[in-house]
């Protein structure tokens, strides 16, 4: 249990959403996971099956952690893709124009 206004372990994190059926740690590797300052997480993970080393599948998961005296994580977000998909993404984001 988490007590309100204290953060949830990463490692608990993981354990809740494979423990829910949101991600089976059977086929997805957690490899980064950042906190961010309004109570979400994102994380990424990779397929343990598919890919390869040179063209491996990836998971982004942005979910919502609940600290209200109940350990819960809820999945906002899920977007799998692969290196080509970012590299073909990133074709359109425009870049910051004088370091602003």
């Amino acid at each position: 249990m988490v007590a309100d206004g204290e953060e949830m372990e990463i490692k608990r994190i993981i354990e809740i959403l494979d423990e829910k059926g949101e991600v089976s740690l059977e086929t997805w590797k957690a490899i980064s996971v950042k906190n961010n300052r309004d109570g979400t997480v994102d994380i990424l993970y990779r397929n343990l099956h598919l890919g390869s080393d040179d063209d491996p599948v990836f998971l982004w998961i942005y979910a919502n952690v609940v600290n209200d005296g109940d350990e819960d994580v809820r999945v906002l977000e899920r977007i799998t893709f692969k290196r080509e998909d970012l590299a073909w993404i990133l074709r359109y984001v425009p870049a910051k124009k004088g370091g602003k």
